[in-house]
């Protein structure tokens, strides 16, 4: 970080605290800031709050992002606010998309900028890999569309993705008479048309990635109503507090993003955000009641079932019959069953069937069940994670062996607590695990198809949050397992 001197903003606003003066979060516009722009809008309302979600990109990780149906969706369900991508075609019409390619939402690599609105609507968005068969495919939609459907329904946090497209974007969103309940977002590197934005009355939100300075907060702070600081990342780290605290000092209100999980929320809210940017907006901000079963044969993601790594390319797959596919060759997998979660407290059952899609090449390659997790942070085979409570791991391993391992404090490697041999599966043999647990013990009993009596191992409980997971925690040519009929009872 930059050593300030003399008064940088931070101070100043700490001085003005110290002395009564009420400079408290969004409500103290910039000296710098047009007129135009009211303090009583709906969108710089929407930001003075004590604590708000933006969904995402329409929350796209439950539907397909950026589309009309992510976007209807999830202001039906109440979202107040969602952020909108804009790019413009070769003939000039605005279309809503994160990316200036079609690769990752339609596996073509042609640029947006490079055809016109007639050849983009040849190529609709596919996300089904990752949200799920059941959505189908979905048209591209324009910037038009979506402020005319919803641009009086919630607040719109709007990025022109084209910085030549930039007076178009807010253009449209003027004479749509959108201007008080739109927020121009832009980052702190691109900032060309923050002007014509604060003329044509629009709230401003600039936001950084990971790499920032304070001076550079402060010269975003002077013209912006809102800052905007990177959270991506698995856990607080000090790089990340310090952004967060210096962007907090200038007096603005700050709004995280990436935040997707509910293990986020208590560190971030601590530092002072107030603001969340989540495609996981059902899952963090919405009413939800944990599901006793998965939803994999609907064929949606439920809100709450994450992907252990935010890659894409490392996401897991939707299978056959009703199944997630842990597929990806290059490094283990791993998704949080945030939606059937927290579990209430102990005696319960977790009843999970699993399958070797592949015969593993090595014998102490396994599937893992992960319980009484603390919270839904990311699991990683033998990652430390500080300050969470990873759980106690359940163990299949390719040779039919069951094993329960306690993991120490630390979170690193996991330590044998019991164990039993068992019959070597087939590969594509579904096999039926039940966990029982109960306030002081943990029992796991495998279901075989040749033997009346199950492989059953027993220990002690040493994981007692509510969360689990599932986990691949292998990784080659012939890394394939698979989940389905996932549930948990109470007895």
């Amino acid at each position: 970080m930059v050593a300030h001197t003399a008064l940088s903003r931070r101070n100043v606003f700490r001085a003005a605290t110290l002395l009564g003066l009420g400079l408290a979060g969004g409500s103290a516009m910039s000296a710098c800031s047009d007129s135009s722009t009211s303090a009583q809008s709906p969108a710089h309302q929407f930001l003075s709050r004590g604590r708000y979600f933006i969904a995402q990109r329409g929350a796209g990780d439950e539907a397909p992002e950026h589309t009309l149906a992510a976007y209807s969706r999830i202001v039906d369900r109440g979202a107040e606010a969602i952020s909108v991508a804009v790019h413009r075609t070769r003939d000039g019409i605005l279309v809503c998309h994160e990316d200036p390619t079609l690769s990752r939402t339609s596996g073509q690599n042609i640029a947006i900028a490079d055809v016109t609105h007639d050849e983009l609507s040849n190529h609709p968005v596919d996300l089904t890999r990752w949200v799920g068969p059941d959505w189908g495919m979905h048209p591209i939609p324009t910037f038009s569309e979506v402020l005319e459907r919803l641009g009086k329904r919630t607040v719109l946090f709007v990025e022109s993705k084209d910085p030549e497209a930039t007076t178009a974007v807010i253009g449209a969103v003027t004479a749509k008479q959108l201007g008080s309940t739109t927020v121009f977002t832009q980052p702190f590197t691109a900032r060309e048309s923050e002007s014509v934005a604060r003329k044509a009355g629009l709230t401003i939100c600039t936001y950084f990635s990971s790499h920032a300075t304070g001076a550079e907060i402060d010269e975003a702070a002077d013209g912006s109503d809102a800052i905007g600081i990177f959270a991506g990342v698995r856990q607080e780290n000090e790089q990340q507090q310090t952004l967060i605290q210096a962007a907090v000092a200038t007096g603005k209100p700050v709004i995280a993003w990436s935040v997707n999980r509910r293990s986020q929320l208590p560190y971030l809210a601590e530092a002072g955000v107030r603001g969340f940017m989540s495609s996981s907006w059902s899952y963090l901000a919405g009413p939800s009641e944990p599901s006793p079963h998965d939803t994999f044969s609907t064929g949606r993601i439920a809100p709450g079932d994450l992907a252990g790594s935010n890659s894409s390319s490392a996401a897991p797959e939707w299978g056959p019959n009703g199944s997630m596919l842990l597929a990806t060759s290059a490094t283990p997998q791993s998704i949080s069953m945030g939606s059937m979660c927290p579990v209430r407290a102990a005696p319960y059952v977790i009843t999970v069937e699993a399958q070797f899609g592949a015969a593993p090449p090595l014998s102490s390659d396994h599937l893992a069940i992960v319980i009484g997790r603390d919270d839904d942070s990311s699991y990683r085979l033998g990652a430390e994670t500080p300050g969470t409570g990873q759980g106690q791991l359940v163990v299949l391993r390719s040779t039919g062996d069951l094993e329960l391992r306690s993991i120490p404090g630390g979170n690193a490697l996991s330590v044998l607590q019991s164990s039993a041999a068992g019959d070597e599966p087939a590969v594509g043999q579904w096999l039926t695990l039940r966990i029982i647990v109960k306030e002081d013990s943990v029992t796991v009993k495998l279901d075989s198809d040749l033997h009346a009596e199950p492989t059953t191992v027993v220990a002690p409980r040493t994981g007692f949050g509510g969360y689990f997971t599932l986990a691949r925690n292998y990784f080659g040519d012939n890394a394939q397992a698979s989940f389905r009929n996932i549930s948990v009872s109470y007895v």
